[in-house]
């Protein structure tokens, strides 16, 4: 069996980097914020179990698909991996802009979503799904972890931890934004989170672009 050591690093990379990306406010995220602060937390949950599934969907293609890739076609990595190292530096440079525009405020409440709680799971679902920023996150997040030598279990431990941190990240969203107190608070750091999540993305962007293969 595989030394598990000799992956490990790549693999808490590939976690930290997905984690930032859940955390970072995209369609999803702010949809679970701001239906939470105006319809309560339970709605801001279920909306967030459907954000989690649509990461599921996503995170066990992405995995089964780099898998098959690498098995058939192992020099299709590089090209993984420039596709992956270039969205990371685009979201650095996303995330630097929001950090240095005049207004980094966000109206959460026009990103609410109401409905029964089957519709919000859906929508949530949806709202992930049809997101071609999940896509790519995940790509770039299991290209950051493998390589050509790389065997299948590591793609999928990469995948069923992200899931676990989208559970857990976007769950939390639901629960603290249902507390005005919260999103006034976020609102404040939104700038300096903003700065971390700019030099964080650049910097495994340009590791992604400089790996070796």
């Amino acid at each position: 069996m595989t030394d598990i050591s000799a992956h490990l690093p790549g693999m808490l990379l590939a976690w930290s980097v997905f984690a930032l990306g859940v955390l970072s406010p995209g369609p999803s995220v702010l949809a679970i914020m701001g239906t939470s602060l105006e319809h309560g937390r339970k709605p801001g949950v279920f909306l967030a179990g459907g954000v989690v599934s649509g990461s599921a969907f996503w995170g066990t293609s992405a995995a089964l698909g780099m898998s098959a890739v690498l098995t058939r076609y192992a020099g299709a990595l590089t090209v993984i991996k420039i596709i992956g190292g270039l969205y990371l530096l685009w979201l650095a440079f996303k995330a630097l802009r929001t950090a240095m525009s005049a207004d980094g405020a966000t109206d959460l409440k026009q990103q609410a979503v109401a409905g029964p709680m089957h519709r919000m799971w859906r929508t949530g679902f949806l709202i992930h799904l049809t997101n071609p920023k999940a896509v790519v996150t995940w790509i770039a997040t299991i290209a950051l972890g493998v390589s050509s030598t790389s065997p299948p279990w590591v793609s999928g431990a990469i995948a069923l931890g992200g899931v676990v941190m989208s559970l857990m990240v976007n769950v939390s969203y639901a629960l603290l934004f249902s507390s005005k107190p919260m999103a006034r608070l976020y609102l404040r750091a939104k700038r300096p989170v903003q700065f971390v999540f700019a030099g964080f993305f650049g910097v495994a962007g340009i590791k992604l672009l400089t790996a070796k293969i």
